[in-house]
């Protein structure tokens, strides 16, 4: 439809609304044509947004939706900075109103940021948002929602942040539990400085790295958490490699030679005592240890005599 008898349809189509020229001569309030252009929205929002809303991952998903939509421009629609144009255009007392083509293009930018922030709700937040219209107002509710929540988990967070320990882990994961705790306190508009941060790391570290603590305390220059990092990093290399070289080894050559040995030494004692048993020394082939045993090996070597076994003779 188009001519001075065309009547607003609520069914229109783009050919029906009024052309950017006819707009901006008709209305001062009317956008530039360069701002009708619709913006271009990623299709694979879903791949970019992976996290959906829940009960328990508020600052993460705001973090995800408010990154991307700055990214493509969009976050107007969500702030209010990007506020809803007339929806018609004033004309002439003998000429019915215009669809103003600005609130159109307005329009259906809106709704395609209100499906994308829609999408990335889960099903236990719909039922909260089903009487929002725009984006604007789809946002601000779950904002609402969320305002309580999010000052109890910056409490914690930073209650976490403050007693962090490094434990049994390494430095990297240290660092990205520490990294991990500041981005979530960043979503909350709670910046921690770097002199904060650092301060955090080094009273969790533990004994371990006591030394490592007394050097750095005697810095005077300022130290950054990248190269706090990068010489904690260092220091869990040489600590690793001290403990390998300091830890024993099982010879096994040398426990076969002790075993041996000691074998050897009960077998012969065996013996000796085995081949003294029920004999008295002085019987003929007789063998017992005692203090005395040299003197009777003595005797043993002169002869003795039949009858009387006494030494120095023999019964002819």
């Amino acid at each position: 439809m188009s001519g001075p008898d065309a009547r607003i349809s609520p069914n229109i189509e783009p050919h029906d609304l009024a052309s950017p020229t006819e707009s901006m001569a008709s209305s001062s309030t009317s956008s530039s044509s360069s701002s009708l252009t619709l913006p271009f929205i990623t299709p694979s929002f879903s791949h970019i947004v992976t996290t959906k809303l829940t009960t328990d991952n508020y600052l993460l998903w705001k973090v995800q939706t408010s990154t991307y939509l700055r990214g493509q421009d969009l976050y107007g629609y969500v702030d209010g900075t990007q506020p809803k144009p007339p929806e018609f255009l004033s004309g002439s007392t003998d000429s019915p109103p215009k669809i103003n083509l600005a609130y159109s293009v307005w329009k259906r930018t809106d709704q395609l940021v209100f499906s994308v922030l829609f999408s990335s709700l889960s099903d236990s937040i719909l039922g909260h948002v089903l009487s929002c219209s725009t984006a604007q107002e789809l946002w601000n509710s779950v904002v609402s929602m969320f305002s309580s929540q999010s000052q109890a988990n910056e409490f914690q967070i930073r209650f976490q942040l403050t007693n962090i320990t490094r434990g049994e882990q390494s430095i990297t994961d240290y660092f990205d539990k520490a990294h991990l705790l500041t981005d979530y306190l960043a979503a909350t508009c709670n910046l921690i400085s770097e002199k904060e941060l650092v301060s955090y790391i080094l009273n969790g570290l533990g004994p371990t790295y006591e030394s490592f603590l007394t050097s750095i305390t005697t810095r005077s220059d300022p130290l950054t958490s990248h190269d706090l990092y990068q010489l904690l990093l260092i220091h869990e290399s040489r600590l690793n490699h001290t403990v390998t070289i300091t830890t024993p080894s099982f010879d096994f050559s040398a426990s076969f030679t002790c075993s041996s040995q000691t074998s050897g030494r009960g077998s012969s004692s065996s013996d000796k005592q085995g081949r003294g048993r029920g004999r008295s020394p002085n019987t003929r082939g007789g063998h017992s240890y005692s203090p005395n045993n040299g003197s009777q090996q003595s005797n043993m070597q002169r002869p003795t005599c039949q009858i009387c076994n006494k030494y120095g003779h023999v019964a002819l």
